[in-house]
């Protein structure tokens, strides 16, 4: 996913899982062959729009940071009805990132789904669209232009909030008011549920999500 001489612009929502690849992709510069640098955005933005503030604490953590830190607010079309949906919030964000990667010479955007965010993707569309398909652990735009990257695919949402808290991350809720009722919340749940009786549930999913796009998955 990371080559030498890449620039990468790292998302870092407030949540568990971006403060965590953050730090994480910092740390591998240590010991990595290959060597890159490191940028972090922070988008400012939710189904609401921008007029939301960020949490104190978190800007704080922000400010700390040993590398370039940008935050932005979301672009939001002046058309944009709100609140946006998940799909319209979702592709206006990353929207923003690809500018902010534009402006700053980055091409590679790196993004902090684990492996549960795959399982319930997968299940989501499956359950919705009738097609077994979750989201690409790498996949190139504008002519390979920007690659957007998920190093943390293989790593479960588990170990991911044990690193947080070692880390003590100062960890922002999600205020979405859609949140709590959106597809993806539904499917998150549904998964949970199955979990629990089969454990390989999730990891299963993915693999076969993957099968069926023609990819082959070293998932164990």
């Amino acid at each position: 996913m990371i080559a030498d001489g890449d620039r990468v612009l790292v998302g870092v929502s407030g949540g568990k899982d971006s403060m965590s690849l953050l730090r994480l992709l910092l740390h591998r510069l240590g010991s990595s062959h290959e060597k890159y640098s490191i940028w972090a955005a922070h988008i400012v933005g939710d189904s609401r729009g921008t007029a939301i503030g960020i949490d104190s604490e978190f800007r704080r953590w922000l400010d700390h940071q040993t590398i370039p830190v940008v935050v932005t607010e979301m672009i939001v079309p002046e058309d944009e009805p709100l609140p946006m949906n998940c799909e319209r919030c979702s592709r206006n964000r990353r929207r923003t990132l690809f500018q902010v990667a534009d402006e700053i010479g980055c091409n590679k955007i790196a993004l902090g789904h684990n492996m549960e965010d795959f399982a319930n993707t997968a299940l989501m569309n499956l359950l919705s669209s009738g097609k077994l398909a979750t989201m690409a652990f790498r996949r190139d735009y504008f002519g390979g232009k920007f690659s957007v990257i998920r190093p943390l695919s293989y790593i479960s949402e588990h170990d991911l909030a044990r690193f947080a808290k070692s880390c003590a991350f100062p960890v922002m809720e999600a205020k979405c008011p859609l949140a709590a009722t959106s597809r993806r919340k539904a499917a998150r749940d549904i998964m949970r549920s199955i979990s629990r009786e089969f454990k390989w549930a999730g990891v299963n999913l993915v693999r076969a999500a993957r099968a069926s796009e023609g990819l082959e998955s070293d998932l164990k």
